[in-house]
């Protein structure tokens, strides 16, 4: 038995269910469809308020990493902040659904990926440089942008889709795969091919994930 972690970071605590909660529906059923016996868990980004990361947290974090006792909030947000990461070092297959916010992620997103990278936990510095530590684990993107970023023109312009991998890829995670839908507001001729596209691609991941 697999445990997948799916990390959802749409905004759908205040608004109506749009196109990234189909996406994520359409892999979700087609997941535990085909892999009954694994555990699901999935975290919503927006319901979680997790405390904003800064420096005093930071701090927290890794004293606790290294053993010392903390007192008060500095220890509650710490050992969330722990609690947070455990989960994602644990789980066999995480997922991160998200859409384009100004051209990067949401924020929330932004301060959970804050919240994983902690060094002697995910990544550690060398002489050479820093040397991810996360090992073994599948990871899926499940991106949705009104715009095409795809051309050569906006390319340079995508901060979402890359800051996660290149971010992954720091913590020594390889095996990452994805599903952008993109474009689907750019070229309303095309929305409803380019939306069925991509829950077709997310059933088919939900089926082989």
């Amino acid at each position: 038995m697999s445990h997948l972690l799916f990390i959802e970071a749409n905004d759908s605590t205040h608004q109506k269910k749009g196109i990234s909660s189909e996406l994520n529906d359409a892999f979700l059923n087609a997941y535990r469809e085909s892999h009954p016996d694994d555990a699901v868990t999935v975290l919503n980004l927006f319901e979680e308020r997790l405390p904003f990361f800064d420096l005093k947290l930071a701090s927290a974090a890794g004293r606790l990493f290294k053993g010392e006792e903390l007192t008060g909030d500095d220890a509650t947000h710490a050992q969330r902040l722990q609690e947070y990461l455990n989960g994602f070092l644990d789980a066999d297959k995480v997922v991160f659904s998200f859409p384009m916010w100004n051209l990067t992620v949401p924020a929330p997103l932004h301060n959970y990926m804050d919240y994983l990278a902690q060094a002697g936990q995910t990544f550690r510095y060398t002489a050479e440089g820093s040397i991810g530590l996360v090992e073994d684990k599948q990871v899926l993107l499940i991106h949705s942008r009104g715009g095409d970023y795809s051309t050569k023109e906006k390319a340079s312009s995508e901060h979402a889709v890359r800051y996660m991998l290149d971010l992954l890829a720091f913590f020594g995670i390889e095996d990452v795969s994805t599903v952008i839908l993109e474009g689907h507001q750019q070229y309303p001729e095309r929305a409803s091919e380019l939306i069925n596209q991509a829950l077709q691609e997310c059933r088919q991941f939900g089926r082989e994930f």
